[in-house]
């Protein structure tokens, strides 16, 4: 095995840092070395941090084979979305966390099998449960509660037990003896302002006199307190920014049916609030799918008119909607999709214009960088002849449950449901 960590960190082609210094689980428990990693899915896998402690975790037979085969320049297929992108020429999670966190490589408590002894947890991204009090039609039941009571509810034959609470104290224990070691919290959901392990974090990272930990969110920002706790008060104790991403599609009645659960009064509301907050840096975190890639260029304006938005703002992330594939953004029939496309070019237009006199070197370029890389998200063809039963039946299935209109919200598509 190659331990130069010169080498491992900038010419191998294998090695991520990521299953040395961090520990992902989802909700339900099944631990992976990163989120993007396939193992979190691999059923075969029986280690679980509702059963497990973090130890046995770290050190089961799946993760000391991949410590091993990235000390030997193997290409583990659980990290193909890494090397997709690799070969790409694109950032991957992997070179990425490989710079970030180059100082904390630590090699000498590794094994010849990838046994580690010593794990410290630099990097924070555990899903306690799948709380959640919205149902977005990007999710399921897997990160929404909401969405697996609905399930149970309207797919009884399927016979679906909710997902029990995380009762794992000893867990629960070890994440807060490992914050003495955090650099980077992230937390997300399900809903992690609703989640009641976050606020036990907070409070033991506060007490610990940890508050130089960096703390990162994907919220639905409908919620700044919980029982009896102030989120903005509990975030004041920290000397770093809070970054926060909201997750934000749309505006109104378009955000309502997109994330079912928003009141857009009270999100906005809460934006503008912690837009304003000193020690906040918020930004939006928007999935492009079928449902605004045609609109787009109003919701922004949008958010610019009502100051959300700010011409000095470093950026707004967008990522395309990958699943469900009846409602990602190349279902659309052409004449759709080159409406929409049209509509991100006058976007990329329209956030030019308003950061042209910026007044913070390199945020317009970032923006407008942000914006031009998603027109590589618009295939030159069209799957809805593939996917648009699947769009119609789902559409109007969840329509009849939740008491919406697909038509309605959006007239501009409206027409799809005739195709």
């Amino acid at each position: 095995m190659n331990t130069d960590k010169d080498y491992l960190l900038n010419q191998s082609k294998s090695f991520c840092i990521l299953p040395w210094i961090h520990l992902y689980t989802d909700p339900k428990g099944h631990p992976s070395p990163c989120c993007v990693s396939t193992f979190a899915s691999d059923q075969t896998i029986t280690v679980n941090s509702r059963t497990h402690s973090m130890m046995e975790i770290m050190n089961a037979a799946h993760m000391k084979q991949l410590r091993v085969d990235m000390l030997s320049d193997g290409l583990p297929p659980t990290c193909r979305r890494c090397h997709q992108d690799d070969s790409r020429g694109a950032q991957s999670t992997r070179t990425s966390m490989n710079s970030e966190y180059a100082n904390r490589l630590d090699l000498s408590s590794t094994k010849p099998d990838g046994e580690i002894s010593n794990f410290k947890m630099h990097y924070f991204d555990i899903r306690f449960n799948n709380i959640c009090n919205f149902k977005c039609r990007s999710c399921g039941s897997g990160f929404s509660s909401m969405w697996e009571q609905e399930d149970q509810k309207y797919f009884k034959s399927a016979n679906r037990p909710l997902l029990p609470k995380n009762n794992n104290k000893q867990f629960l224990q070890e994440v807060i003896e490992q914050i003495v070691n955090i650099d980077d919290a992230y937390f997300a959901g399900g809903e992690p302002l609703i989640t009641e392990e976050h606020y036990i974090l907070l409070e033991e990272m506060i007490k610990q006199g940890r508050t130089d930990i960096v703390l990162r969110y994907n919220t639905n920002l409908s919620n700044l307190t919980f029982k009896d706790k102030d989120l903005l008060g509990l975030w004041k104790n920290f000397k770093r920014k809070i970054q926060v991403y909201a997750s934000i599609d749309h505006y109104g009645d378009r955000a309502e049916y997109i994330r079912h659960g928003t009141d857009w009064a009270n999100v906005e509301n809460n934006f503008s609030m912690v837009k304003k907050t000193p020690y906040v840096n918020l930004q939006t975190n928007t999935v492009l799918s079928l449902y605004n890639a045609t609109t787009i260029l109003e919701f922004y304006q949008y958010m610019y008119d009502k100051n959300l938005f700010h011409k000095d703002d470093f950026s707004n992330t967008m990522y395309p909607l990958a699943g469900p594939v009846q409602f990602n953004l190349n279902i659309l029939p052409m004449h759709y999709k080159n409406i929409a496309k049209s509509k991100m070019e006058q976007l990329v237009e329209y956030t030019e214009k308003i950061g042209a006199d910026c007044v913070i070197p390199g945020r317009t370029s970032d923006k407008v960088k942000q914006l031009t890389d998603t027109l590589s998200f618009y295939s030159p063809t069209s799957t809805w002849e593939q996917h648009k039963e699947l769009f119609k039946s789902e559409t109007l299935r969840v329509d009849g449950i939740r008491g919406e209109s697909f038509a309605k919200t959006f007239p501009e598509l409206a027409g799809l449901l005739d195709e």
